[in-house]
């Protein structure tokens, strides 16, 4: 009983499902299923958290998660943003089709991420 409870207060913090909406002007928002990756398909989060070597899932209730917009929405510097189109420039598309790409698994077209309701 005591196991299962840890357990649970120690992941309450990781989001099973996001919604990536900062960017949506010419496309539909992406729902991205954070769990399915976070718990399946990437060992570490700073596979997509690159600023923050080392974090951990146990660690998401403790540190204060940086958001890809936080850097990526708006650049100051010459970090990717989120807002361009383009299949190079965009840092989702860069890093996620290039993992879906390389791992020959996972949506790697415009309307398979961006979903007209």
């Amino acid at each position: 009983m005591i196991l299962s409870f840890t357990a649970t207060a120690v992941f309450a913090h990781y989001p099973a499902t996001l919604k990536i909406a900062e960017a949506a002007k010419k496309q539909p928002a992406v729902t991205f299923n954070h769990a399915k990756h976070g718990d399946t398909l990437v060992k570490s989060c700073d596979v997509c958290h690159h600023t923050q070597k080392g974090l951990t899932k146990a660690q998401t209730n403790t540190v204060d998660v940086k958001k890809c917009a936080v850097c990526h929405l708006d650049p100051k510097g010459k970090e990717p943003s989120m807002r361009e189109m383009s299949l190079t420039k965009n840092p989702f598309h860069i890093r996620c089709i290039g993992c879906h790409k390389t791992g020959k698994k996972g949506p790697t077209s415009c309307t398979q991420c961006h979903v007209k309701a």
